[in-house]
């Protein structure tokens, strides 16, 4: 985890993009390769493999991380604007390029277009890879077409000045028309006009340039009389332009098919390794189930230790309390024998000393007559009569 952390940070720094470094961003480790040593574009949301469609050009062999199915001919950069005049397409060579970028490099201008045998001066995009010429009236006429329904009031404000800027310094026409469309309809969005309504504006406007056109063809082809020349020459351009279109076709549709071919590729490639790290994450979670296993192993023997210790517990607290019951009542019968034997022992004396009494109360008696004749207060009469009191009290 750490050497593919360093790995961002390192493709990070060397592409000058930080979404490399988001949470939400998972590209596999041989992705990250790739584009760290330039055999993968770098846009994220292309991924084509370098050179992209296998591209032989002078751009895609000399320069290193260049993808011609996103980055622009001339700064080199890709955005994730589509459907949109900022970009502008080749249409032998499929590279492209930023408008912006065309207009300051001098890669728009006048110069002699070839349609139908006939030669005219019109606005032309010249590729910077292939060096070749695309004509832009129709081009801009295909974009308005398909995309200019979707586009808000910003939007098409912006694309009308992106067309505005193209042709400021066209010559012909067809292009100073659609100049002058343009700045017109930017003025009136701006004060208020709806967005359908300039979007109708336009393409209406597109179909009468194309109206003129083949009414200015007829009429030039009607003042004159055809050769049989002439005729196979413009039935020659005819077929070369089909010809021309079903290649760009075919060649549109291998580059697709190549693409596909490589985004299966590279679901492929993300399928192993989403499929090693789903069994490293199997094997990980296996040994964390038998870790827990063994923790609750551990548990449940410490559980049935600490259940015999307190039944232990129990049975010498009960066999402590016994003994305690058993002490106690052997401790009050020790009581009672010692009171009971006390007891008997102070009977046995109390009778002992009462017949000593008695003995001598008797022998006090026999001496009473002769004492009483005598005449004479004995103390020990006195002593005799408390005595016999004390005797008769017990």
């Amino acid at each position: 985890m750490a050497h593919r952390v360093q790995l961002e940070i390192l493709v990070a720094i060397k592409t000058g993009i930080q979404a490399f470094l988001h949470p939400s961003v998972s590209l596999s480790q041989a992705s990250l390769i790739d584009i760290f040593l330039y055999k993968r574009c770098r846009n994220i949301a292309c991924g084509s493999a370098l050179p992209s469609e296998d591209c032989t050009c002078e751009l895609c062999s000399k320069r290193n991380g260049f993808c011609n199915l996103c980055m622009c001919t001339i700064c080199n950069k890709f955005d994730f604007e589509v459907n949109t005049c900022r970009w502008i397409g080749c249409d032998l060579c499929s590279h492209w390029t930023h408008t912006d970028c065309a207009i300051r490099n001098g890669q728009i201008g006048m110069g002699p277009y070839v349609k139908n045998g006939s030669s005219s001066a019109e606005m032309l995009f010249r590729c910077r890879a292939c060096n070749r010429t695309s004509e832009l009236v129709g081009w801009v006429k295909d974009v308005f077409q398909h995309c200019a329904p979707s586009w808000d009031r910003d939007a098409l404000i912006r694309e009308l000045d992106f067309v505005s800027r193209i042709f400021r310094g066209s010559e012909d026409p067809r292009g100073r028309k659609l100049f002058w469309k343009c700045e017109e309809l930017i003025e009136k969005l701006k004060s208020g006009v709806s967005e359908p309504l300039a979007c109708k504006v336009i393409l209406m406007f597109f179909q009468e340039l194309e109206t003129d056109a083949l009414k200015n063809q007829e009429s030039e082809e009607a003042g004159r009389t055809i050769s049989p020349q002439e005729a196979f020459n413009k039935i020659s351009d005819v077929v070369q332009e089909a010809v021309k279109k079903m290649e760009i076709v075919a060649d549109e549709k291998m580059r697709m098919v190549k693409k596909a071919r490589l985004a299966v590729e590279a679901c492929d490639q993300e399928l192993k390794d989403k499929a090693r790290e789903v069994a490293a994450l199997k094997m990980e979670r296996q040994r964390k189930k038998i870790q827990i296993d063994e923790l609750e192993s551990i548990v449940r023997l410490k559980q049935a230790e600490a259940d015999m210790f307190e039944l232990k517990a129990n049975e010498a607290r009960r066999e402590a309390e016994r003994l305690q019951r058993i002490a106690l009542a052997k401790t009050e019968k020790s009581e009672e024998d010692y009171a009971s034997r006390y007891l008997k022992q102070r009977l046995h004396e109390a009778e002992a000393e009462k017949q000593y009494l008695f003995e001598k109360i008797k022998l006090q008696e026999s001496l009473r007559p002769t004492q009483s004749n005598a005449g004479t207060n004995d103390p020990s009469q006195t002593m005799y009569d408390k005595i016999q009191d004390l005797l008769k009290n017990m």
